[in-house]
């Protein structure tokens, strides 16, 4: 549609050949450009670079957006955003299993597809590194090639060392017998990492940052000295990161200065706030499912898998920056003194005792809470309202975010009110009317009340082709990431003076005042709000040893959440200390006898 998106199946053959260390093809196929060929003339060179973007793409996104090996492929957003704090996934059919089993498997589809993506491009990588000179190209292409191929692979371990810190390392092309090597320490994957970057750095040839032209949103200096500093981050080496991250932006980034959630869209993703990407267009193939995953039922005709975590939604603060309280909120004083279930009464939708046509629905309702609940604290006119004031007066990213409970919304579902827009339509509950202008806001997920994306998602007749015909990239450095990041560091390195004015430009840019004094707490509510549904915020809880507090809300057991906070209404998802790092995967450990199993993993 807008992109760039050039030759990439021509190039896909060379990730074929350089798949997982366990999957390598034969290195000349008949029918395709294989690695013995590809760098042989500038043209195709060119084709091989745009071959190592292949596996960002999911192949097999018609199939759905279930997080399962028939499913999902490419970059892995579903699975790892499912795990963080801001978001459940739903599924009654396929949860995410490393939450929901409570005996961890070596074996689990999700370990198995991050260790394979990230070594295909690894593989790939090394094989252009050590052939990029037979190309013929000049020598300014041939350092912007080189670079950028050195920048994936250290993309790739950094990913590779966040998941399981210890893993082998492979530098120069394979063949599948060669496959033979232990893991190595964090340590040295981390001077591997830092070793490609600096190298992107310091070549002259390398573009400082990639913000307009043709190579918009590939790698440059400034992704470089983004990943570096936050790889120094993982190291804890703080003043290094601090000097990395502050480079960036000299290079041309900076922040996205519009409102928070108009960034998410294909009119400004290529504001300098994005530094490397993957890029989306609306052709078959090239295109995102994100829609699918997130949307709902009155959205395209959307699942909603992947929803908002009721505990993320609790979490966000007033509008004048203290702690949200639900017993704070006029009406809801006794809200501590309830069980979860009875806590249901105050979402209730109005008329149930006057309207007849509600009478299922109050009997649905008092299944839930109890009659003596519902006897006691429902009203007939103003329960509505009164519930609507819990979202009122908070941060406003929260709205931004998030579609909440009695908010009017304009919506489009295909062949519904005379296929126009549905005008004002609320999410309510219980639910009763579909398909009108005035109606109910309909899930795909019904059994309950829960929470839904506004972000990534689109609403209105003519801003899609369809559900997973999705054009907006999808960020995998941006620039609110480099500037939170640079907040961390100083805050670790004894100097949250400088985090506070940091985190303070983007409080205000978002709406929120400003904090007096910077500390961890005030940077993880940043780092959390900031990026739900972007596939960070389980690296960060894990890095920051809070991922069992935040999850879990620390609790052995817990799980997927009604609007009222009943635990576990979905599934329940089962604690373990040995949840991170990851394990090598069984298969890895079966075909390789220098990989050791993983203790606590079943195998």
């Amino acid at each position: 549609m807008r992109h760039n998106i050039t030759s990439i199946l021509l190039g896909a053959a060379l990730l074929a050949a350089a798949a997982s260390c366990s999957e390598i093809l034969e290195t000349s196929p008949s029918d395709k450009i294989s690695s013995g060929n590809m760098w042989t003339t500038p043209e195709l060179a060119q084709k091989g670079m745009n071959g190592l973007y292949e596996t960002f793409y999911n192949r097999k996104q018609s199939k759905g957006t279930q997080v399962r090996s028939e499913n999902l492929d490419g970059l892995n957003k579903y699975g790892i955003e499912a795990l963080g704090f801001c978001t459940d996934y739903y599924s009654t059919n396929y949860p995410i299993y490393l939450l929901y089993n409570s005996a961890k498997q070596a074996h689990d589809w999700q370990v198995n597809h991050d260790w394979e993506f990230c070594y295909t491009i690894v593989h790939a990588a090394n094989d252009a590194i050590a052939n990029l000179d037979k190309a013929g190209l000049d020598e300014e292409t041939y350092h912007e090639y080189l670079c950028e191929a050195k920048f994936l692979r250290a993309w790739a371990y950094a990913r590779l060392s966040a998941f399981w810190q210890s893993v082998p390392i492979y530098l120069e092309p394979v063949t599948n017998e060669q496959c033979t090597k232990g893991a190595s320490p964090a340590d040295s994957v981390y001077s591997v990492i830092v070793k490609d970057l600096e190298d992107c750095i310091y070549d002259e040839c390398f573009a400082v940052n990639n913000i307009e032209g043709s190579r918009m949103g590939r790698p440059s200096k400034g992704a470089a000295y983004a990943l570096l500093g936050k790889t120094y981050m993982w190291m804890e080496k703080w003043s290094d990161a601090i000097e990395c991250l502050s480079e960036v932006e000299a290079t041309g980034y900076r922040l996205w200065p519009g409102k928070y959630i108009d960034f998410f869209t294909a009119e400004n993703e290529h504001d300098p706030e994005m530094i490397f990407a993957i890029q989306y267009d609306s052709e078959a193939g090239y295109a995102d499912n994100i829609q699918q995953a997130l949307g709902a039922r009155d959205t395209y005709d959307c699942w909603d898998e992947v929803k908002p975590s009721a505990d993320f939604v609790d979490y966000y603060q007033n509008a004048d920056g203290t702690k949200f309280e639900w017993s704070q909120v006029p009406g809801l004083e006794d809200w501590d003194i309830l069980t979860p279930k009875e806590r249901a009464v105050f979402f209730c939708r109005d008329g149930l005792n006057s309207n007849s046509l509600l009478k299922n629905c109050k009997t649905n309702a008092i299944k839930v809470c109890g009659e003596d609940a519902f006897n006691k604290y429902y009203l007939d006119s103003g329960n509505e309202a009164r519930i609507k004031q819990a979202y009122e007066n908070r941060d406003p990213r929260l709205k931004e975010t998030i579609l909440t409970p009695y908010e009017p919304v304009d919506c489009y579902k295909a062949n519904y009110n005379g296929d126009e827009n549905q005008i004002g339509k609320q999410l309510r509950w219980p639910l009763y009317q579909q398909g009108t202008n005035g109606g109910d806001f309909w899930m795909d997920k019904r059994t309950s009340a829960f929470y839904c994306y506004r972000k990534y998602v689109r609403f209105l007749k003519g801003e899609l082709i369809q559900r997973d015909r999705c054009y907006t990239d999808f960020p995998l450095l941006r620039y609110t990431d480099v500037q939170l990041s640079l907040a961390e560091a100083y805050i670790m390195n004894g100097q949250a003076g400088l985090a506070t004015n940091l985190i303070n430009e983007i409080r205000i840019n978002a709406g929120m005042p400003p904090v007096a004094e910077a500390d961890m707490e005030i940077l993880q509510y940043e780092r959390r709000v900031a990026f739900p549904v972007e596939a960070i915020n389980f690296f960060d809880e894990v890095r920051w040893g809070t991922y069992k507090e935040s999850k879990f809300q620390g609790k052995d057991i817990h799980g997927g959440q009604s609007w009222w906070g009943d635990d576990t209404v979905e599934y329940a998802w089962y604690w373990d200390d040995c949840l991170w790092p990851w394990p090598i995967p069984r298969n890895e450990t079966q075909r390789n006898s220098n990989l050791t199993p993983t203790p606590g993993w079943v195998y």
